[in-house]
């Protein structure tokens, strides 16, 4: 930032001074005067060349910011370039116009046009093709300056979405799960070692269809229980049956669809930040509601200190959901019991999982409409 001011302060220093003197020197050219440059170079008319050159620049750098600014409504940056170039030509021409008749005019009184119209020809020419050289240099800083902003938003979207996947990763892995199932996998090794190589296998099972599930985008709602289930029996034992789980699911609610490892995260975090021991069971059960909606209604025996799992799992669900309907994840206390409600997808096309670009929608959703 501030090698750009000093180069824009060294611009506006020095260059007006190369062009008022480069001005005047084809001028002398011009009239055929070279000659009097070998009297002495500082005279009356080089310094009014440098401080009209220091006028129209002032002009044009304050002009070219603010036609830069009107011009941003417009979507095309070719088109932008068009009316910027023409407005600070039209501009420049206005300004040198003006300049030059207030000098002749006010100072030598002239009493016409054609006194000093050769002057005003040269004039005009000289700085009209300074400013579509100042107009280069704009545009192509500017378009620099875009090129590099796209490439740092490029990079802040790629970034984001590693991060993501990285967070959806660990997420789909289910680290506390993963602890506590490995926890109950050496316990069960020391007393009953067919046990723990029949829990091994279904943790293995979870996890490979936990990966194999990442590749798909959506599942029927029959699999996302099934799914569910399998980390249910994991819970259950290794909560020595503290945990109860129901599906309660009709063939009919089979045509329902829903993205992948979702509803096991939720059971996860429910396991986390709740009570669940056969002392005080953890009640959790899954069902259809309204033929539309997935809700989990799970008991009230939470611990005392917890990590919020479940609250951190229900805003990574609304984000995941968010990308396909902007109905929110509710969650409601009713009587003894904690309801998550989830929105549920449906294909009006049977072969949705063979065509690519089938539209999935989510239901009708008449919970969640306001009265």
């Amino acid at each position: 930032m501030n090698r750009w001011i000093r180069s824009s302060l060294f611009y506006g220093v020095f260059y007006p001074i190369l062009s008022g003197s480069i001005t005047y020197l084809l001028l002398l050219l011009a009239f055929n005067r070279v000659t009097e440059l070998s009297e002495t170079i500082f005279k009356a008319e080089w310094i009014v060349c440098i401080l009209i050159s220091y006028l129209w620049n002032t002009f044009i750098i304050f002009f070219s910011k603010w036609m830069r600014q009107r011009l941003s409504v417009i979507d095309s940056v070719l088109e932008q370039i068009v009316f910027h170039a023409i407005g600070a030509v039209v501009g420049s021409a206005l300004v040198i116009g003006l300049i030059l008749s207030i000098y002749f005019y006010g100072l030598f009184d002239y009493s016409s046009f054609s006194s000093f119209s050769t002057e005003m020809y040269v004039f005009q020419g000289l700085f009209i093709f300074q400013t579509l050289l100042f107009e280069c240099a704009f545009w192509g800083n500017h378009l620099i300056k875009l090129s590099n902003e796209e490439a740092r938003l490029e990079e802040q979207k790629r970034t984001a979405f590693i991060n993501d996947e990285m967070k959806a990763f660990a997420e789909d892995a289910h680290l506390p799960f993963l602890y506590e199932t490995l926890e109950t996998i050496i316990g069960l090794a020391h007393k009953d070692p067919d046990a723990a190589e029949e829990y091994a296998e279904k943790l293995a099972k979870v996890y490979r269809n936990n990966l194999q599930s990442r590749k798909e985008e959506f599942i029927t709602i029959t699999q996302a229980f099934a799914l569910t289930n399998e980390v249910a029996e994991l819970l259950t034992i290794s909560r020595s049956g503290g945990i109860h789980t129901t599906f309660d699911i009709h063939q009919k609610d089979d045509q329902l669809l829903f993205p992948p490892m979702l509803l096991p995260r939720i059971l996860v975090a429910i396991a986390t930040d709740y009570i669940a021991s056969p002392l005080q069971p953890l009640s959790v059960c899954f069902s259809i509601k309204d033929d539309q909606l997935v809700m989990i209604a799970h008991s009230c025996n939470e611990k005392i200190e917890h990590d919020n799992a479940l609250g951190h799992v229900i805003n990574s669900v609304q984000d995941t959901l968010h990308h396909y309907t902007k109905i929110p994840v509710q969650r409601i206390q009713k009587d003894n019991q904690y309801l998550i409600i989830l929105p549920a997808f449906k294909s009006i096309d049977n072969a949705w999982q063979s065509k690519a670009n089938v539209n999935i929608q989510p239901n009708d959703q008449s919970l969640f409409k306001k009265s």
